[in-house]
This record gives structure tokens, C-alpha cells and sequence, in this order.
């Protein structure tokens, strides 16, 4: 088994490698570990795993991935020279032409 972790903002990645035992519903015990105080449903079964290796990826294949607010933040110069031309242009457009 593996499991890939990905940061995003941060360009890396971590790979565990593992062997995982499935918990089933009669091993209370194990179950009873893996509950959260704030989590309602029962807990019918679960994974244990031994990580046996782990590998920190080289970032160089990983995309750069942003969120909304983020490239809004990024392109709001840009959003706001577009908006200063484009306010000039409609300037220029409404006075008449000299001859």
C-alpha cells in the first residue's frame, strides 16, 4: 500500500509505503482508538498502518496549484491598469475628433 501526500504551496510531496490491517467491527479495542469526541456516527472499521519506507519526491514534476483568493491577489495590478485603460479608452471614444 501507499499513500501520497501532496503541498501544493509548498512544491512537495511525501510517499508512505506500507502494510495495512483491516480493522473489522469485532475488535472493539483497536475501534475504540480511532474515535473523535466530536464525531457522532459509530465507527464500523478501520485501517492500521506499519509504514515500512517513505520518499520525499523531487518537486520539479509537481504543479503549482493556487486558490481563487490567491490569484485574485496576484492579478489585481493587473485588473486594475486594465481598468484605468479601459476608462481612458472610453475617454477618448466620447470627445469628438478635431479635423
Amino acid at each position: 500500500m501507499s499513500l501520497i501526500f501532496m503541498d501544493y504551496p509548498n512544491k512537495t510531496r511525501l510517499k508512505l509505503f506500507g502494510r495495512v490491517k483491516i480493522v473489522g467491527s469485532d475488535d472493539e479495542a483497536v475501534l475504540s482508538r480511532l474515535e473523535l469526541p466530536d464525531y457522532r456516527a459509530r465507527i464500523e472499521r478501520g485501517f492500521v498502518i506499519t509504514v515500512e519506507g517513505f520518499d520525499w519526491n523531487c518537486p520539479q514534476h509537481i504543479t503549482e496549484r493556487l486558490t481563487l483568493d490567491e490569484v485574485r491577489a496576484v492579478t489585481a495590478p493587473l485588473t486594475a491598469r486594465i481598468a484605468e485603460l479601459e476608462a481612458e479608452l472610453a475617454r477618448q471614444a466620447a470627445q469628438p475628433r478635431a479635423r
